[in-house]
């Protein structure tokens, strides 16, 4: 008579079924113990978000209220913001232009003084037509160097390239989007 031979399991295939179970029944007993906590402890109402940067304390922060987004301008334009946490010797406000057509950052005229009541004001100028963004930055000691050292050259040589890019350590704290016609 052939018989066929079975074999016994072996106590390695009753370790790792054993283990399957154990790991199987201790993730349902996770899932209906975090339902049930979360079913029973009532959730707080979300917090609507509301940015306040006047209220963090060394935190630099900018505003541009004058001109507004998607406004026409002419060659240059008359630009009004606030700013807090600014000055110091940590950060300086700058107003830098970005040409679309040119692919290129701006400088304008710089670092911006910010008065005791946190107000500033200053000419932002257009070299080319088309889209413009006005966009006010926090620099670091780093940025505010590389940004005054731009300007100086260009000033010298009547020559503004532009940059190809902001210096490390500029912080955009506003922007506002213009079209120069």
């Amino acid at each position: 008579m052939d018989r066929m031979q079975t074999r016994a399991p072996t106590c390695c295939t009753y370790a790792i079924f054993w283990l399957q179970v154990i790991i199987i029944s201790l993730f349902f007993t996770h899932r209906t113990k975090s339902k049930n906590l979360s079913q029973s402890r009532p959730q707080p109402a979300p917090m609507p978000f509301v940015h306040q940067p006047e209220y963090i304390p060394g935190i630099p922060a900018a505003t541009i209220t004058t001109p507004t987004n998607n406004t026409r301008v002419e060659n240059s334009v008359f630009v009004k913001g606030t700013a807090q946490n600014i000055g110091e010797g940590q950060y300086w406000l700058w107003l830098v232009s970005y040409d679309y057509n040119a692919n290129r950052y701006y400088p304008q005229e710089g670092p911006v003084a910010v008065s005791s009541n946190g107000q500033w004001e200053l000419t932002a100028s257009f070299g080319n037509n088309g889209r413009h963004d006005i966009t006010a930055l926090a620099a670091d000691k780093n940025a505010n160097e590389i940004l005054s050292l731009y300007q100086a050259a260009s000033e010298s040589s009547g020559d503004y390239p532009g940059l190809p890019a902001l210096p490390s350590g500029s912080i955009t704290l506003a922007s506002v989007t213009v079209s120069r016609t």
